[in-house]
């Protein structure tokens, strides 16, 4: 195994470790720890955030043109505070 693809596996695991440190998180928030509205914007941000991850380690984005990469950066972005907007301004 080559150094390179030594490097990109650490990498892998380390982003499989962060998802499942998110979904834990996620999971105790939306189980009715912590308040209700402040817990669901947390629980989007974790989602977007476990979106990015997927995409950049497990999708091959990490090797894509940096045009690529940045308008998936931008869409995780923009689509999350979107809906956080939309939330928050609903009264949820």
């Amino acid at each position: 195994m080559t150094r390179l693809a030594s490097s990109g596996t650490n990498r892998a695991v380390v982003a499989w470790l962060v998802l499942m440190g998110a979904t834990a998180v996620s999971w105790y928030l939306g189980d009715g720890h912590g308040a209700r509205r402040l817990a669901t914007v947390v629980v989007l941000a974790v989602a977007f955030a476990k979106v990015y991850l997927v995409g950049r380690y497990f999708m091959e984005l990490g090797q894509a043109p940096r045009t690529l990469r940045l308008l998936f950066g931008g869409w995780t972005v923009v689509v999350c505070a979107a809906l956080v907007t939309m939330f928050v301004v609903g009264g949820g």
